[in-house]
């Protein structure tokens, strides 16, 4: 079924695709990722995968130190879909990023009250 999903003479552009998508390419940060990280304001919810040659997990895990406000979880501990597991293939997986995203937006607006 997953394989159905996806194109597979796509994927040699997917790391092109991510490297023009670098926040250090913003105007004003001259290649400067971490400077980029570390001007985000926003309170921030970085979920990161498992097992993913593409989206290693170290990455986010080293890149989300320059953000001053950042809560990092682990997608599943221990699945094999890492980020894939936002695809809906795995109830389990839904039900943690369900219940991760919903956990960290709780906190964020005081239960879904607008925050000043």
């Amino acid at each position: 079924m997953l394989l159905r999903v996806f194109d597979p003479t796509r994927w040699p552009s997917q790391p092109c695709a991510y490297q023009r998508q670098a926040i250090c390419t913003t105007p004003g940060f001259n290649g400067d990722t971490a400077k980029a990280l570390g001007s985000i304001k926003a309170k921030t919810l970085v979920l990161t995968g498992t097992k993913d040659l593409l989206n290693p997990e170290f990455e986010p895990q080293s890149s989300t130190k320059a953000i001053k406000d950042v809560h990092v979880i682990t997608i599943s501990p221990g699945t094999v879909t890492g980020h894939a597991s936002a695809g809906g293939g795995f109830p389990m997986d839904v039900e943690f990023l369900n219940r991760e995203t919903g956990t960290f937006l709780d906190a964020v607006t005081d239960h879904g009250k607008k925050l000043n």
